[in-house]
C-alpha cells in the first residue's frame, strides 16, 4: 500500500512539473508568435511638427510621436527594419531612431541642411545630401560616424545603385541641374548628366540597369540608361510627378502626381501608366509594404496618410497623422 501511494504521489509530481513546464514553453510560444505577428510600422516625417510620426499598419492608426531637430526631411530605414534614419533640413544632424523602442538612440552629426537620404542594399552605409555644404557625406551605420564625403553642389536626393557600387544625386545647383554619378568605392564624381530642369527625386530600376527621375516642372518621369549614360525615354504622367519606387515584386513603378492628387501605377515593361488611383491633396511621398500589396501615401496639404490597396487599386483607408506629412518608410514584413 505504501508502495503504491508513493508511486502515486511521484507520478502526481511529474505531472504537475510536466504541467509547469508545458505552460511556461507555451508563454514563451505564445510571446514569440505575438512579436512574429506584429504589424509593421510605418514612419512619416511630419515637417511641420518637426517630429515623426508612429503609424500601426495592422490598425492603420498613429500610435506615437518622436520629437526630432527642425524640418524633417529625408528618410530611410534599415533593410531590417531596426532603424530609421531621419536628416533634419533646420539643423546638421541626422536622427537615428530606434524602432523597438521608438526613440532617438543616436544624432549623427553630418553638416548644415542636410536633404535626402539613401541606405545600401546591405545597410551599411548611409549616404547623406547635406545640401547646405555642397556635399555627400557616408555614413558607417555600425558605429554612425561619417567615414567619408564627396564634393557635390547642392545635393537634394540620392539613389544608391543595388550593386552597391555607385550612386546616382539629384544636384540642384542653379544654373546647373545635373544628375550626377559617383563612385562609391573611389569616393568621386564619374559621370554628369546636365538637365535643363531642377532633378526632384532619383530611383534605380531593381537590376541597376536604369535610373528613373523627376524634374520640377516637367509632366514626365525620365529613364536614364545607365551603361549608356544617356537619357533613353520618357515616361508622360500627369501634371507634377514627384517620388518614384518600385513595388518590391517589381510589378509596377508608384509615382505620385501632385497637381492631379494621384497615384499613378506604371508598367515596367511597358513603361506606360496602367493605372492612377485618387488620393489626399498634395500627395508627397509613397512607401510599400513588404508583400507589395499596400501603398502608404503622404498627403502634405491635408494631413493625413492614404492606404491604398494596389492589387485593388483603391483607398482603403486613411489616416490623420499630423502638421505637414511628407516622407514616409515602412518595415518590410
Amino acid at each position: 500500500m505504501k508502495n503504491a501511494i508513493s508511486i502515486f504521489g511521484s507520478l502526481l509530481v511529474m505531472v504537475i512539473l510536466a504541467n509547469g513546464v508545458q505552460t511556461k514553453h507555451s508563454s514563451l510560444l505564445s510571446s514569440a508568435a505575438l512579436a512574429q505577428g506584429a504589424a509593421a510600422k510605418a514612419y512619416v516625417g511630419l515637417f511641420k511638427d518637426n517630429a515623426v510620426g508612429v503609424i500601426d499598419t495592422g490598425t492603420n492608426k498613429m500610435i506615437g510621436s518622436i520629437p526630432i531637430p527642425n524640418g524633417p526631411h529625408g528618410m530611410e530605414i534599415s533593410p531590417d527594419g531596426k532603424f530609421v534614419y531621419v536628416a533634419s533640413e533646420g539643423s546638421s544632424v541626422v536622427s537615428a531612431i530606434d524602432t523597438a523602442t521608438d526613440k532617438v538612440s543616436q544624432s549623427i552629426e553630418v553638416g548644415t541642411t542636410p536633404h535626402g537620404l539613401a541606405i545600401s542594399k546591405d545597410g551599411s552605409r548611409l549616404l547623406v545630401a547635406v545640401n547646405g555644404m555642397d556635399k555627400v557625406v557616408v555614413v558607417d551605420t555600425k558605429t554612425n560616424a561619417v567615414v567619408s564625403q564627396i564634393p557635390v553642389h547642392k545635393p537634394h536626393t540620392i539613389a544608391i545603385n543595388p550593386n552597391g557600387k555607385n550612386a546616382i544625386v539629384a544636384s540642384q545647383d542653379p544654373g546647373h541641374f545635373a544628375l550626377i554619378t559617383l563612385d562609391l568605392t573611389k569616393g568621386t564624381t564619374t559621370r554628369t548628366n546636365m538637365l535643363e530642369k531642377a532633378p526632384r527625386d532619383v530611383t534605380f530600376s531593381s537590376d541597376g540597369k536604369s535610373v528613373y527621375f523627376t524634374q520640377a516642372g516637367v509632366d514626365s518621369v525620365g529613364v536614364l540608361d545607365v551603361a549608356a549614360g544617356k537619357i533613353s525615354s520618357q515616361i508622360a504622367t500627369g501634371e507634377s510627378p514627384h517620388l518614384l519606387i518600385f513595388t518590391p515584386n517589381n510589378e509596377y513603378a508608384l509615382v505620385v502626381v501632385q497637381a492631379t492628387n494621384e497615384l499613378s501605377l506604371i508598367d515596367p515593361k511597358s513603361l506606360k501608366v496602367d493605372s492612377s488611383i485618387s488620393v489626399g491633396k498634395n500627395p508627397h511621398w509613397v512607401a510599400v509594404s513588404g508583400n507589395s500589396k499596400t501603398a502608404f501615401v503622404t498627403n502634405e496639404a491635408e494631413n493625413t496618410v492614404s492606404v491604398v490597396s494596389l492589387e485593388d487599386k483603391k483607398v482603403i483607408a486613411t489616416i490623420p497623422v499630423g502638421n505637414g506629412p511628407r516622407k514616409i518608410v515602412v518595415q518590410q514584413r
